[in-house]
């Protein structure tokens, strides 16, 4: 039986975590949480407390009207239905949030946000305590928020920073409680985890339980020598859709994960919801999908031997062509859009134009076979002109092992 994160909260939330014990899924659960804007619902981190997830989300459905939109902050399809089933749910709607941060500094492009959720006692299975899960916002598919994702290739960012002292006084509280603690997020949510528990003093990140990442972008080794593997081993759990763009940013190649099986086309898999559940566990895909594998490789094949400066001038460039066609990463491909970052793309320099290209080629390629006839035979003239730009540039590109668990 397969469904999405909906059926899921429908199906195990009748049964609290003493009677069906924490599981991966439940993770994605809660890494999605840190997606709703909390402010005025939920405490924060200052003023300290905690407030059932039922009353946050109750009291947000109703100022809102059934108009979730305003409070969502990403482009994953979260809606109303969602956000009702999960404060509902005894599973999720009985449980005690609290710590909410949520900074925005547009003038140093920081954005960073994060909850703790408090599972209790008993609710992990071989844990008898309580357990305490620090859910990391992610980004959503805007342009801005994939250029952010790829600065992640030259500097240490300010949200990263945040994570890491967001963290070091989360595990501190834990400690202090004798309660062992569980980190993660989606997407940059999931980099963000990692970078915080990679930089955890030692002897705090022993009270680490585990840590996610939900298709989040890896720590590049030339920014930033460890990450959670380095620091938990095997405690630290990586999930990637098959059609993984995102989660294989700056990948460590030697490091296991599991893709996960969808129902989005193309990079919208990077979409949670679209992610199939069975009512225990993340449905596996038998691996990273070819064309995802393609635009990763090109991606490598620029930026392996480039230094700092360079990557910085080129996700400049690279986001300045992409954002020509519209502010959002569908709109790249888009009738409307295409032409106009084709016409970006023109005075780039050859390395740029080419992971263009295959950008284009890529996504466009799997709508078309995703479209009817009709649809279908107004972008083949668009497949070939991509293909063409590329042919010559870009024949071959080295592939790296991957690893599934």
């Amino acid at each position: 039986m397969a469904g999405n994160l909906i059926d899921y909260v429908k199906w195990r939330g009748d049964l609290g975590f003493t009677e069906r014990p924490f599981n991966d899924v439940d993770a994605l659960v809660l890494a999605t949480l840190s997606y709703i804007d909390l402010v005025g619902f939920t405490p924060n981190e200052a003023s300290g407390g905690t407030v059932e997830v039922r009353e946050a989300l109750g009291e947000l459905m109703e100022r809102s009207g059934g108009d979730v939109a305003p409070y969502v902050r990403s482009l994953a399809t979260i809606d109303a239905r969602y956000i009702d089933a999960v404060a509902k749910s005894r599973r999720f709607g009985r449980l005690h949030i609290g710590r909410y941060v949520d900074v925005m500094d547009y003038d140093n492009a920081v954005q960073f946000a994060a909850v703790e959720v408090m599972l209790p006692p008993n609710s992990v299975e071989g844990c008898g305590k309580g357990v305490r899960f620090v859910s990391f916002r992610g980004t959503d598919l805007t342009i801005a928020g994939w250029r952010e994702d790829f600065m992640l290739s030259f500097e240490v960012t300010g949200a990263q920073k945040l994570a890491a002292e967001y963290l070091d006084r989360a595990l501190r509280a834990a400690v202090a409680a004798g309660e062992p603690l569980m980190a993660g997020g989606h997407s940059k949510g999931g980099n963000l985890a990692s970078f915080a528990v990679a930089s955890a003093v030692p002897s705090l990140a022993k009270n680490v339980l585990r840590c996610y990442s939900f298709d989040g972008p890896g720590l590049d080794e030339r920014v930033v020598v460890h990450d959670a593997r380095d620091v938990i081993g095997g405690r630290f759990v990586r999930y990637q859709p098959a059609y993984s763009v995102i989660g294989q940013l700056f990948d460590r190649a030697e490091e296991p994960r599991a893709y996960v099986a969808s129902t989005g086309s193309g990079m919208l898999q990077h979409d949670p919801l679209t992610w199939q559940v069975s009512s225990s566990d993340l449905i596996l895909a038998d691996g990273l999908d070819p064309d995802a594998a393609t635009f990763d490789a090109a991606l490598d094949e620029w930026m392996e031997p480039v230094d700092m400066g360079e990557r910085e001038r080129f996700t400049n460039e690279f986001f300045d062509i992409l954002g020509a066609g519209g502010p959002k990463l569908t709109d790249v491909t888009s009738r409307e859009g295409l032409p106009k970052v084709m016409s970006a793309a023109n005075g780039a320099s050859d390395q740029t134009k080419r992971l263009v290209w295959k950008l284009v080629e890529c996504v466009v390629a799997k709508q078309a076979a995703r479209t009817s006839d009709v649809v279908r035979k107004a972008y083949e003239g668009v497949v070939q002109s991509a293909r063409d730009a590329a042919s010559g540039l870009a024949v071959s590109f080295p592939r790296r092992q991957l690893h599934a668990e």
